[in-house]
């Protein structure tokens, strides 16, 4: 472990960034006795209550720099801890990175105090779907251990967690901790051990943080580094930029089973009703009504994967991936009225999240889009939705480039905000359409996050159910 964070009584840590996982790591730091120094760009008033909703306790014991990074105050403090959404290259961290400060993120500090013989940590990355298989995985884990914990990039940060009790098991009963890594996560991981890795899949996004996809995929391939000696790993076999730039990085000492490979070959095969795993001679059903369409099948193979490489049992799989409930935000159905079904898909932030969206309806959809956009071509959505979009609502930020990408080809109606969207997508649609929130950018410009801009997606729907 990181031996820089296990005593931390008594010293200068900075912790970069106040939202939820910077208040988790506050409050793990307090517990530690550390004195914490909190910057953030937000407001002095904005950074105590934030901090207050989130759980810590003793928001005056912080001492707070608000309304921007200082570079002199971030490196006269012995340990950084850097939020996922600011980047190491920030001009205010510099200074720190110039004179040898440790920048790690918040699943380091949450595992430093753990003996590794008693957690097995099971990772799951890629561009699409994890957060599916974050969940699906989780589920199949708490067969085994019903403490098990799911979360990280997805959910609960690991630190608080850890601030709450969690705490890890024995060599004989390890705890399980299914974590969700997103890119921005990998940038500053180095000691965090991983026994099994899945990478979902690889296509560009995050084009505003990255120079190209190329650096992107290079920061996904972070996972290997993390890699424990004789750990699992499974790969999308087809995925092709995964088959090109991922599966060479797999070594010998490395136990591989991929998914979605081609009949007969080791790994796991997808079915459309069954999950086959050779030469684990497993077989698994995929009866749960919620696991629908061929991706989220990968995404219970990928799930599975990860499992088999742990030594679970195929009962074992088939329960967990029977108690699957489905995530929220992610295509969920929020409910039907005058014969038109809403579709809550806010966690689609990426181009090919929402072409993947798309592939579940046959027609008649009425898309939402819009947001903080990538820096992804919107043609490949254009060419998904034809045939199958009745008309796009754009919001947003993005919305005039949204708008004129599509232009000509379908419908395209300019709504400022997704009340006005889903004020004219309700009085346009009709009996047997759909109304699908699956916005193709981040929602930074006008929520807090996508779980925000689902929960106001589902409290319109109400609305509009309400005024019958």
């Amino acid at each position: 472990m990181n031996t820089s964070l296990t005593t931390l009584a008594d010293r200068d840590v900075a912790v970069v960034g106040a939202g939820k996982t910077g208040a988790a790591v506050v409050r793990l730091l307090q517990l530690h006795g550390a004195r914490v120094h909190l910057f953030d760009d937000a407001p002095l008033e904005k950074l105590r209550d934030g901090l207050a909703k989130n759980g810590v306790v003793t928001v005056d014991a912080v001492r707070m720099k608000a309304g921007g990074l200082d570079a002199a105050a971030i490196a006269a403090c012995e340990v950084v801890v850097l939020s996922p959404g600011v980047p190491r290259s920030h001009v205010g961290l510099q200074k720190a990175i110039a004179a040898s400060r440790p920048i790690v993120n918040e699943l380091e500090l949450a595992v430093a105090g753990f003996d590794p013989k008693g957690i097995r940590i099971w990772a799951i990355t890629g561009t699409n779907g994890k957060s599916t298989t974050t969940t699906m995985a989780g589920a199949i884990a708490k067969e085994r251990d019903p403490q098990a914990f799911v979360g990280g990039n997805l959910g609960t940060p690991l630190c608080a967690a850890v601030a709450d009790g969690l705490t890890a098991g024995t060599a004989e009963s390890p705890r399980l901790l299914v974590v969700e890594l997103s890119s921005y996560q990998l940038e500053t991981l180095h000691q965090f051990p991983v026994h099994a890795g899945a990478v979902t899949n690889l296509t560009p996004d995050h084009l505003d943080r990255y120079a190209d996809a190329a650096a992107y995929y290079a920061t996904k391939a972070r996972l290997f580094a993390l890699l424990t000696k004789g750990s699992g790993i499974s790969l999308n076999a087809a995925d092709a930029e995964s088959r090109k730039l991922l599966f060479p990085l797999v070594k010998n000492s490395h136990n591989a089973c991929h998914f979605d490979v081609s009949t007969g070959k080791p790994g796991i095969e997808v079915r459309p009703d069954q999950l086959v795993a050779r030469p684990f001679n497993v077989q698994i059903s995929l009866k749960n009504p919620r696991i629908v369409g061929h991706h989220n099948r990968q995404n219970a193979a990928a799930a599975t994967a990860l499992a088999l490489l742990s030594g679970f049992t195929a009962h074992e799989i088939q329960r967990g991936l029977d108690a699957y409930a489905g995530i929220a935000h992610r295509l969920e159905r929020v409910g039907e009225h005058r014969g038109v079904v809403w579709w809550n898909d806010s966690k689609a932030t990426n181009v090919d999240a929402t072409i993947t969206a798309l592939k579940s309806f046959d027609a008649g959809v009425h898309l939402i889009g819009g947001g903080v956009g990538k820096g992804s071509s919107y043609a490949p959505l254009v060419e998904a939705a034809r045939g199958k979009v009745v008309t796009l609502y754009t919001i947003g930020q993005d919305a005039p480039a949204l708008g004129q990408a599509f232009a000509g080809v379908v419908d395209v109606i300019a709504c400022r905000d997704l009340e006005t969207a889903c004020s004219k997508a309700a009085s346009r649609a009709r009996l047997g359409e759909h109304i699908v929130l699956s916005p193709a950018c981040a929602s930074f410009d006008q929520f807090r996050d996508y779980g925000h801009r689902g929960e106001r997606f589902r409290a319109l729907f109400a609305d509009a159910r309400g005024a019958l």
